[in-house]
């Protein structure tokens, strides 16, 4: 009893219900397919912002890098090149140093998660080589390296300035090289990124055209069913019904109805019958 008054109650077999069905049918679809696009889209958002950040943070991280190369370099020149190895130049080229070894560390991090993970390799080898170089004129083992190679019992700039220009500024030069790698890898490594965000994007885009393709069919039969099952019947029952009051014609009892409108037009016979 309970499951014949439940299939009759889910029947659509009014009007009513039909159109209401229709139209629930369009409502569901838009929310579904909104709700949808909005979760895409949020994603989008969400990659976007990363692959931002990402390159943000690897361009600040190239940048410190640079910085702490030239602080370095600056200072050796100094020491190396002019002569002046007063506290302030060493104090400045330790802390470049120490600058250095953070931000390469930071970027060798970095790189560990993406699908090149060697690509700091170099640039790692090259920044210990600098910042050993830079280690042993402070420690003054430089000075005794040259001062063995001597034929005099004491060196000059001259000596230090050529340590720099063959030893330190190949070096530097090399350093410099890798860390134009780094950038140009790091944007590379962002392409697999980009290329997931187009297809979020796409993604986001597929559900709100199919439902205007959905939505067009659902309006098109909706069109038809309207014409076919309500407009046409109720314009024939009102032609005939008109063709009675004005012509005393017979009322067309066969106009194909259903549901309602054939109940209408049942009723409308009824009363006809009755007035004859």
């Amino acid at each position: 009893m309970f499951l014949q008054k439940l299939r009759n109650h889910l029947q659509i077999n009014t009007i009513s219900r039909r159109m209401r069905t229709a139209f629930m049918s369009i409502i569901l679809l838009l929310i579904v397919s909104g709700a949808m696009s909005l979760f895409e889209l949020e994603r989008v958002s969400h990659d976007t912002e990363e692959i931002l950040t990402a390159s943000k943070t690897n361009v600040d991280l190239a940048g410190e890098m640079i910085s702490a190369l030239n602080e370095q370099n600056d200072a050796m020149i100094y020491m190396a090149v002019l002569g002046d190895e007063s506290e302030g130049h060493r104090i400045s080229c330790n802390h470049s140093i120490s600058h250095l070894s953070k931000t390469t560390e930071a970027a060798r991090q970095r790189m560990l998660n993406t699908d090149n993970p060697a690509a700091t390799d170099s640039l790692i080898i090259h920044t210990n080589r600098i910042n050993s170089l830079a280690k042993d004129f402070l420690d003054k083992r430089v000075h005794l390296y040259l001062l063995e190679e001597s034929e005099r019992d004491t060196i000059s700039v001259l000596n230090t300035q050529t340590w720099y220009a063959d030893e330190y500024k190949t070096e530097y030069l090399n350093v410099s090289q890798q860390i134009r790698k780094y950038m140009t890898g790091t944007n590379s490594t962002l392409g697999p990124e980009v290329n997931r965000l187009s297809n979020t994007a796409r993604r986001a885009v597929t559900p709100v055209f199919i439902s205007l393709v959905v939505m067009l069919v659902i309006v098109l039969l909706l069109y038809f069913f309207m014409k076919g099952y309500f407009i046409n019947p109720i314009l024939r029952i009102n032609r005939s019904l008109g063709d009675f009051l004005t012509y005393k014609m017979p009322f067309d009892e066969s106009i194909p109805s259903r549901d309602e409108l054939a109940t209408l037009r049942d009723r409308i016979a009824q009363l006809i019958a009755k007035f004859k």
